[in-house]
């Protein structure tokens, strides 16, 4: 027979040895049953559980993302430079400038890009209404993005030099739009899983595939709103559960993913993911000898399969490469495959004989890559 356990009786002050523990206080107290577990402390006991497993989980994940352990933050100077907030390192001639993804911000590219400043002026925005540029009262299209930019890099005293534009996700569709007005200084376009759609309907189709957040605010109705009007409220506590949703990100990168406004998310959404006028961009790109090189992961399902191929086939200037171990985020998981692909176009386009072909940036890019 159990031994009976002794309680503490409020008020009494002592403790009795003769009275077993009873889980409520009432004049008429229950004994419990060998094996039974009061309500309140088992109820508690499994909250702990629960909690220390999701710990366990995100921890576990988070030590083995590839995106974080690849990912430490980047050196230079950070500034303000126009309407957009700049980090710049290096004084080479020719510029490298790199542009982040939907629902990010400049620091998406970390240290390993750094080694880009050895030969170039590196210039990383955050780009217009993102992250420390979210301070914007106007519009966040295609052409308000592009004269941020324009702006940005001619208050660097950077207009004028040989450019090699990089960009993921949004960022590769705002790079084509941006080098197509800056046709005669653009020396490349890399992209990295960019959103290139014929129609919203195509777009709308593809958006969850750059992750949940941007499936839950995508749209005009009153979920999208209230998410972003809750976000924008609090701030502080929506970057922490951006952190706990997203453990295969270095937190500092997770944590930037709500800089942004309704407004602001919304004006890039429709101007640069779901806009078409990519297309007329890359034509543009195309009578200038322009490289282009479309590249996404294997397994990221924001470009439409075959598109990137289809475009490589009509276009001489463009070429299709795919990283079979990738998804949507290969500049976290891969950034020294993707830094050695820019420093390709940085160093060697420049002195190729002749306009560039198709045939010759895929030499290229083989010898650099492999």
């Amino acid at each position: 027979m159990d031994r009976p356990l002794t309680k503490f009786v409020p008020g009494r002050g002592d403790l009795t040895s003769t009275t077993p523990w009873v889980h409520r206080r009432s004049p008429h107290p229950q004994r419990l049953r060998h094996g039974d577990q009061p309500g309140p402390i088992g109820m508690g006991s499994a909250a702990l559980g629960l909690t220390a497993g999701a710990a366990w989980w995100w921890k576990w994940r988070h030590q083995h993302s590839a995106a974080v352990t690849a990912w430490a933050p980047g050196h230079g100077t950070s500034l303000r430079a126009g309407p957009l907030h700049v980090r710049i390192l290096g004084t080479g001639e020719p510029v490298v400038l790199l542009l982040h993804g939907m629902v990010g911000a400049g620091n998406s590219y970390g240290a390993a890009y750094d080694a880009l400043a050895a030969r170039a002026t590196v210039v990383v925005p955050d780009l217009l209404g993102f992250g420390r540029s979210m301070d914007n009262d106007g519009p966040t299209d295609a052409p308000a993005h592009i004269a941020a930019l324009d702006a940005a890099m001619a208050e660097l005293g950077l207009q004028h030099r040989p450019t090699v534009v990089a960009g993921h996700s949004m960022g590769g569709a705002l790079a084509v739009r941006w080098a197509a007005a800056q046709i005669e200084r653009v020396r490349a376009v890399v992209t990295f899983g960019a959103p290139l759609y014929r129609n919203r309907g195509e777009a709308d189709a593809h958006i969850t595939g750059m992750g949940r957040m941007q499936a839950l605010l995508a749209g005009d109705g009153p979920l999208p709103r209230a998410a972003c009007a809750w976000m924008c409220r609090h701030r502080t506590a929506a970057s922490w559960i951006a952190v706990a949703y997203r453990p295969d990100l270095p937190v500092p990168v997770a944590r930037f993913g709500v800089q942004h406004t309704w407004d602001t998310y919304t004006g890039a959404l429709n101007g640069l993911v779901r806009d078409t006028g990519w297309y007329d961009s890359l034509t543009v790109l195309t009578q200038a000898s322009v490289p282009v090189p479309l590249t996404a992961g294997a397994a990221d399902t924001v470009p439409v399969p075959g598109r990137a191929e289809d475009l490589a086939s009509s276009h001489p200037n463009i070429t299709s490469l795919t990283v079979d171990d990738a998804g949507h985020d290969l500049p976290f998981t891969h950034p020294h495959w993707c830094l050695e692909l820019i420093q390709t176009f940085n160093t060697r386009v420049s002195q190729l004989p002749g306009p560039p072909t198709r045939s010759t940036h895929a030499e290229m890019i083989k010898g650099e890559t492999e």
